[in-house]
């Protein structure tokens, strides 16, 4: 037994632990083997023919057989990726080519990874090559040009811009630096942003939180409710945030606009948007193929080949990646490795203009995903309230009865060891096509985005992650589609009033089926002893083979016109003013019953009420809301001199208000609370403050924001424990308001040095809060259950944040450069329940990545060796305590990885 007030930070718990290893481990499959090179050669051994089928078809191809020579070496700066293809004509969303700028000794390098436009060249649109000018030799001797930082072109306002011309908080990572540095998802990748908080509980229940604002902690897979962060690939709406979790493939780049962006990205962007753009097809043949290895049994083989089809008119794209992955943690029931993973993505696309003008491009895409997942670690008991009263029905009692000792015990995290019984795959597939066109007029551009794209879930969890059988079921089945349609039309060039204005359309259906199954230990394990006065074998018969289905239907439809419009009044400043107009429709049913497998005709009156209060039916029941909104933004900003912009912004916005189609708190007379069913929309008022600037002949970027979110009718998690199964569900709590400060700033003070750094302060805190549930440990037994929030910090919402890094890149050889880096990402703790709980804190928690290679001189090839988590540092992406048992468990983050990669281009 530990002690009933146990202390259980991430601090502590390290330095309780010090003294283990992982050597401890006896199956035959321990995840702890993923970590030896003898390991990793057997699982390269058994898994290899995959990866290597698909380099050897990709390099068997004939635009691979048939490469030209290399071209001339780039700039000892230049991005690690191959140079890019020739120019396609111009097109719709190509703005004109800025005038020539002095040709300096050599070309201006970038960042790797990041978009640009050369001096004198125009911009192509998303997904398109442009050819720099030609490269000055690689051994030039240096000037101020080669520690130019180079100029990142971003579509955040639905043309292409400079991100420091744009009045808005926008982050670009490029798609290349982050391969480099083996960040392959969207969990990984945003610890590169400050102002992020995200994981992901398993590939159905996603959390992304920008500036403390988006989803919130525990209602990611809710259906009938949406994430206030908008998600986007190649300007599409994922109407589900967890469609974004699967790995990235052949992007360009990300952009992350942080604060409220609902003028021109729409539905539910109340604290910012994440957009990711594609690379897309090319008229000069190109592609490459990379293969990683790792610990942990990693394999990732990834191909691309781009070329045309019919000159001038008529390319496509094709990319491919298939991964594998042993899990982090072992059971000693399964004998096997738990969070196991395994995937393959696929991208198409065709680009065809069939006049100068006119161009369309169409992009499938289809991903499989099984994991098995996703099992939470026991880390220690509570077994007493804080004002001394006993818990009722303690972990330690409950399995005692069994004579079942946990495995670990005494808990230790460190060791990643389980004692699951019942994990198998957790399985999603998710695809979609979309078709855009451009059309060029002259003075303006025509565009349309079609979309469809569904996305289906079938998880498997271990519902009681013990060895016993008590819950075997506890998971819901999705089957969702969509579809949208985007047209707009704006102005190109540079004129005296730049504009964007558009209608917008969005329909989802997602039917779920809600999955409960009880054990033959449920009885004794869940119903405490004495409950109307049961012997231990009614217990135990109680619950066997009892089990629900829920069946939630949820319909959406949504519906805006938006325009944005830029004037510019005169050279030094601009006004930017936005309405968009959103009607939404939601509509569903839900039926909860109750079976069994056994025949429970037998069972006593006592043993049927308790029965159904762990399984009792809800009635058939239909919802159906409207809601129309009006959104708005304003922004005034101004050229300061030459590289410094300022800005101030005004907007206001609205997050879709919600139906609750699931298993909800009752009345005393067993009926839903009518008052739960439907949620009020958010209301957004936001205010932002920005400088951007470049300095030293952009050797230096530094900008800064300041910015106070308020939002009304905040929708949040409640969790209700006043009936023997605990039921959460979402409402409306009152208003909260986030408010702080970001600083970003890269730097290449020498041509081989690149540098960055950024960290946020964020206030997100509940105004006003008076009905919220009081924290577990202060609930005992007649004890206040409401408690005051207001003025508490929001849960996932560290207070601080930061990261900073940087690349030191050296000429080795004539031919071959090599480099080192190094990134490091903090954030202070907060907390992950809903109630405030202090067994939900996640402690302060800093980690380390790094990687070192080489690199062709003339772009064709790359190979590295990279870590993430490089200290293995122990941390959580969540933390919890059972409500009725006092088990506190937590989801751990991953330990520390390693691999090497090496890449081929051909073009």
């Amino acid at each position: 037994m530990v002690d009933q007030r146990i202390d259980l930070d991430t601090e502590s718990v390290s330095a309780a632990n010090a003294g283990f290893s992982r050597d401890g481990c006896s199956g035959p499959r321990c995840a702890d083997k993923g970590s030896s090179p003898v390991a990793v050669s057997s699982r390269l051994l058994r898994k290899w023919p995959l990866a290597a089928s698909l380099v050897l078809a990709f390099a068997s191809s004939p635009a691979f057989a048939q490469a030209p020579a290399p071209a001339p070496p780039p700039t000892p700066d230049a991005p690690q990726a191959p140079p890019p293809a020739p120019a396609p004509p111009p097109t719709s969303d190509t703005p004109p080519a800025p005038a020539p700028l002095p040709a300096p000794t050599t070309e201006a390098a970038t960042p790797p990874g990041e978009a640009v436009a050369p001096p004198g060249e125009a911009v192509a649109p998303p997904g398109e090559a442009v050819a720099p000018p030609p490269a000055e030799p690689a051994r030039a001797e240096p000037d101020d040009a080669s520690t130019d930082l180079g100029e990142v072109i971003v579509t955040a306002r639905r043309r292409n811009e400079s991100v420091q011309e744009v009045p808005v908080a926008i982050s670009v990572l490029g798609g290349d630096a982050l391969e480099s540095k083996g960040v392959v998802n969207l969990q990984t990748f945003t610890r590169e942003v400050p102002s992020i908080t995200s994981f992901s509980g398993n590939a159905r229940n996603t959390t992304i939180n920008i500036r403390g604002l988006g989803t919130g902690t525990s209602s990611g897979g809710a259906a009938g409710l949406d994430s206030g962060v908008g998600f986007y690939v190649d300007d599409v709406y994922y109407g589900r945030l967890s469609q974004s979790m699967l790995n990235l493939i052949d992007i360009e780049r990300i952009e992350v606009l942080r604060g409220p962006q609902g003028t021109l990205f729409g539905r539910n962007t109340t604290a910012g948007a994440i957009s990711v753009v594609t690379r897309g097809p090319s008229f000069t043949t190109e592609g490459n193929v990379d293969l990683t290895v790792g610990n942990y049994g990693y394999i990732l083989a990834r191909g691309t080949m781009a070329g045309p089809i019919v000159d001038e008119k008529l390319a496509a794209r094709l990319s491919i990646e298939s991964q594998t992955r042993d899990g982090f943690l072992y059971s000693s029931q399964l004998k096997d490795s738990v969070q196991r993973q395994e995937s393959i993505s696929l991208r198409g696309q065709l680009l065809y203009r069939p006049l100068p003008n006119l161009e369309f491009r169409l992009i499938g895409d289809y991903a499989k995903l099984a994991q098995s997942c996703c099992t939470q670690t026991r880390i220690g008991e509570v077994t007493a309230f804080d004002d001394g009263t006993p818990l009722p029905y303690p972990f330690a009692a409950r399995i005692a009865q069994f004579d079942y000792i946990p495995d670990p015990y005494p808990y230790d995290p460190r060791s990643r060891r389980t004692d699951v019984d019942r994990q198998r795959f957790f399985r999603v597939t998710l695809g979609g096509l979309s078709l855009r066109g451009d059309l060029d007029l002259g003075s303006h551009t025509i565009t349309s985005i079609s979309s469809g794209r569904f996305w289906y879930t079938n998880p498997r969890n271990d519902g009681d992650s013990t060895a016993l059988d008590v819950n075997r079921e506890n998971n819901d089945d999705d089957r969702q589609k969509q579809v949208s349609e985007e047209l707009r039309i704006s102005s190109s060039g540079k004129n005296v009033v730049d504009y964007v204005g558009g209608l917008y359309i969005f329909y989802q259906h997602l039917p779920t089926l809600l999955r409960r199954d009880f054990g033959p230990q449920a009885g004794e394990y869940l119903i405490a002893p004495g409950t109307q006065e049961l012997t231990p074998e009614e217990r135990a018969e109680t619950l066997n083979g009892a089990y629900s289905r829920a069946r939630a239907n949820n319909n959406t439809l949504s519906a805006a016109a938006f325009g944005q419009a830029t004037w510019h009044i005169i050279d030094q400043l601009d006004f930017t003013g936005g309405l968009r107009y959103t009607f939404e429709r939601k509509y569903g049913n839900y039926r909860l019953d109750a079976f069994s497998t056994y025949d429970s005709s037998g069972l006593s009156e006592a043993q049927l009420n308790v029965r159904n209060s762990y399984t009792r039916p809800i009635p058939y029941y239909e919802l159906d809301e409207s809601w129309h909104s009006l959104g708005a933004l304003a922004t005034v900003s101004a050229t300061l001199a030459e590289n410094k912009l300022a800005f101030v912004t005004y907007s206001r916005g609205s997050k879709s208000g919600g139906l609750n189609l699931r298993d909800l708190p009752r009345d005393a007379d067993g009926s839903v609370r009518p008052d739960l069913l439907i949620l009020k929309p958010e209301t957004v008022d936001h205010f932002e403050a920005g400088l951007k600037t470049q300095w030293l002949g952009n050797r230096i970027t530094a900008n800064a924001n300041v910015f106070d979110t308020r939002i009304r009718d905040y929708q949040n998690t409640v969790v209700d424990l006043t009936q023997q199964i605990q039921r959460s569900y979402i409402t409306n709590v009152g208003e909260v308001r986030s408010r702080g400060v970001e600083l970003e700033a890269k730097a290449r003070p020498a041509e081989w040095l690149d540098v960055y750094a950024g960290g946020t302060y964020n206030l997100a805190e509940f105004e006003s809060y008076e009905t919220a549930q009081c924290p577990w440990e202060d609930r005992s037994p007649g004890s206040p259950a409401q408690c005051d929030f207001s003025g508490t910090q929001l849960p996932v919402a560290p207070k601080f944040a930061a990261s900073y890094g940087g690349d030191i890149t050296l000429h080795l050889t004539e031919g071959i450069d090599g480099y080192v880096g190094a990134d490091y990402s903090y954030r202070s703790s907060y907390r992950t329940g809903t109630d405030n709980t202090r067994y939900s804190k996640v402690g302060r928690t800093g980690l380390v990545n790094a990687r070192a290679g080489l690199k062709a001189a003339d772009g064709r090839w790359e190979a590295n060796v990279w870590s993430i988590n490089l200290l293995d540092s122990l941390y959580y992406f969540s933390r919890t305590v059972n409500e009725q048992t006092g088990l506190a468990t937590g989801l751990l983050g991953d330990p520390r990885t390693f691999g090497g990669t090496f890449r081929y281009y051909f073009y």
